[in-house]
């Protein structure tokens, strides 16, 4: 547990300071813009980035899902629909979201990340010892191009077994990763227990960025 935050901590530093740097970068490289005074304005363009967040659904704060999608991996086949950008912090720019798909604008190097928050709630009296049961945690990151079926980028996977006696447990699955994309590609993510993801606006989240490396 202590080696998987560290390496996610790093990945985390790594990414800040990718960012920064192509930020410096491009800032410096764009042309500027003048007015008919002489004055610099800045370029209003910005790369493709998104940071999405999950929508409570139903009053019990889990998101609503639909049957299983055809094409995609048993373990993960649930795909995560409810993503939105109107909390604190997330955010759309020149990419476009539809039905839960993150459309890619542009050719180039994305680093595509998500997190799923899964918690599993204290079941009724008549689930008997359900709480038990151990559960296999899955989250996928797919890619639907012209090809027929999606493909698969990332995956995650965690086995828990939730003490008997605790109310709910906690997990989340984190993953992210550089690909080579193709505009008109659609990003997505599946979940194998889609009633054990919760709506959590700092824990489930979803985002790409385009990076020139």
């Amino acid at each position: 547990m202590k080696l998987a935050e560290g390496i996610k901590a790093y990945i985390s530093k790594v990414t800040e300071n990718i960012i920064s740097k192509q930020t410096f970068i491009e800032a410096r490289n764009m042309p500027r813009i003048f007015n008919t005074s002489g004055s610099k304005l800045s370029p209003v363009t910005q790369r493709p980035s998104a940071h999405l967040t999950l929508r409570d659904t139903n009053s019990q704060g889990f998101p609503s899902y639909p049957s299983n999608t055809p094409g995609l991996h048993q373990s993960c086949r649930h795909v995560v629909r409810s993503w939105a950008n109107q909390s604190f912090g997330a955010h759309l720019h020149n990419m476009t979201l539809t039905n839960g798909k993150l459309r890619v604008p542009q050719d180039g190097r994305y680093y595509l990340y998500s997190q799923v928050y899964f918690r599993y709630p204290s079941p009724a009296a008549s689930d008997g010892d359900q709480r038990s049961v151990s559960h296999q945690l899955v989250q996928c990151v797919y890619k639907k191009t012209s090809y027929p079926s999606p493909i698969q980028l990332l995956k995650g996977v965690g086995t828990k077994c939730w003490a008997p006696d605790a109310e709910y447990a906690l997990h989340s699955v984190y993953q992210g990763g550089l690909f080579e994309l193709r505009a008109g590609d659609e990003l997505f993510v599946s979940v194998s227990s889609p009633t054990m993801v919760n709506a959590d606006d700092s824990s489930s989240y979803f985002g790409a960025f385009r990076l020139d490396l």
